[in-house]
This record gives structure tokens, sequence and C-alpha cells, in this order.
């Protein structure tokens, strides 16, 4: 893109779509078309007009667009071009669910440590796990962050080891605002979307979770907010007042949102499913 082409499709962006209280504008991604060849009709695409710093959950696209009457954000005032569209599996990759990732002996590990998360094994498939027997990241299952089109937008790595320097590995780069099973959020239903934030606490309500892979970012709040089914925060034990914060924020947008208080010490995925479900549920009508 050149010159202010970025800047020019913001700016038709915004006078299009609605500006909510906060800030943000949400709706069809004006970048996707080129780089991705199809459009966006998830309204994957975000602006915060306060700043011009705009994101798509869908191509990838971010930056920020310098914006008549926007402070910069730092001395340099430069449009950005778009991120890069998504990462590459890390090397070593083995899907779990190819005949090398069934048999192969050296990742029996890898598939132990799967079956001890409680994921079966056409859930394994579907989202695409993995895991690394050789190079930088071995010793590790892979659980791949994608777009509605199966585009790797970021992974996960978890050491199958339980003693492990660094239990978690991740692509090089900034992780930006990207969703783990940021789609469901677009499906209508009444069924809540339980936020957690991470990958395998998401995995244990497929397809109703999403991971926020980490404390929530602003453009993640706003996607959240304009979901089209209501949310249930649901973080750790020990977080449970930032999740009562995070269904402030979003009943704030007008958004149906409740929280649900787990023990401390205790994640989402080690508390019995149905119990859980039916407690997001619940909450939706406390919080009213």
């Amino acid at each position: 893109m050149r010159g202010g082409e970025v800047e020019r499709l913001v700016q038709a962006f915004l006078a299009k779509y609605r500006t909510s209280q906060s800030g943000w504008a949400r709706g069809s991604c004006p970048f996707c078309v080129k780089r991705l060849g199809k459009p966006d009709r998830r309204g994957s695409f975000g602006v915060f007009s306060m700043t011009g710093r705009y994101n798509c959950f869908r191509c990838g696209a971010s930056g920020r667009a310098r914006l008549p009457g926007t402070a910069p954000e730092a001395a340099d005032e430069r449009v950005e071009e778009p991120s890069p569209i998504a990462v590459r599996p890390p090397e070593g990759f083995v899907a779990l669910s190819s005949e090398d990732g069934q048999e192969a002996h050296c990742l029996e590990p890898a598939r132990r440590y799967i079956e001890s998360r409680g994921v079966p094994a056409p859930l394994v498939e579907e989202i695409g796990i993995g895991a690394c027997p050789t190079g930088r990241y071995s010793g590790r299952v892979v659980v791949p962050v994608k777009d509605e089109d199966g585009q790797w937008l970021w992974w996960v790595g978890r050491a199958w080891r339980k003693q492990s320097e660094k239990p978690y590995m991740y692509p090089a780069g900034a992780r930006g605002d990207v969703m783990f099973n940021h789609a469901t959020l677009l499906k209508e239903t009444d069924t809540p979307a339980i936020i957690v934030e991470g990958v395998f606490d998401a995995i244990a309500f497929w397809p109703d979770a999403v991971a926020v892979l980490g404390k929530p970012t602003p453009a993640q709040v706003y996607a959240l907010a304009s979901a089209r089914r209501p949310i249930a925060v649901v973080l750790d034990g020990d977080a449970w007042e930032e999740g009562e914060m995070l269904a402030l924020k979003l009943r704030f947008e007008g958004q149906r949102a409740g929280s649900v208080h787990l023990p401390p010490r205790v994640d989402p995925d080690e508390v019995d499913r149905d119990w859980l479900r039916a407690e997001a549920r619940s909450s939706l009508g406390a919080s009213q």
C-alpha cells in the first residue's frame, strides 16, 4: 500500500461504522480482500478512533493510521503498514492426527500429555494440535491459533514434561490482539461464550470458549463487547476480581455479560464441565 492508502481506508471505515462510547468502531475489514483474497463478512476489524490504532482478527492487519485530531502515540507519526498475516508452525512440528503423530515412539509423551488434558482425538484433529519432537521447540505440544479460514496467526507451545524451565513458548514477536477460537464470538446464539486465559481451558469447553492468551487487550475487550452472543468470564480462581471487572466493562458497552468465581488456585479446565456451563448461564441472570 502506498502513501496515505491505509489512512484513507481507515477514515472511510470510521465514516461507515458507528463508534462506541469507549472510542472503538468495529465492522468489515477493508484489508481482507487484498490480504486473503476474500471479503470479511464477520465484522472482524476494529479501530480505536482516539489514536488510529487498528486490527483485524481475520487477516491479521494491524497498525496505526494518523487520523485528523488524534494525538501521536510516539514521536514517529508514520502510517504503519499492516503486520504480517500469519506465522509459520514451529520447526519440527508434527500434527498429532497424522500417521507419524499417532505412531511415532518419540511422540508418545505428547500423546500422553494430550490425553491427561482430556482432549479427545477428533478435537486434536479439528484444532490441528501437534508437537515438536526435535528442534528448538522439542518436547512441546503445540496448539495453533487460527483465523476462521485455518490460517495460523499464533501458536502456544506447552512443555509436556512436568519440570521445565520454560513451560510455555511462543512465536517470535508480539502476540498482538489475536484470540484462540475468536470465530465463536461471531456465532449468533444465546449460549454464552466462556472467556478464559489459556488454550487448554478453552479446549475443555470447545466450541463455546475463547482464550485471550493472557491479560485482555483493549481491542480484545471491544471484540468481546461486539460479540453476537453473551459472555461469561471465567478466569483462574485467583483472578476472579479481574474477571468481574472485565464483565463490568462489557456490560458498560452494552454486552450481556457475567462472571464465574472459581475456588482459589483452580483453573477452568479442572472443574466439572456441566457445572461450569450451568454457572456461566446463571451468571448472566445475576448480572442483570
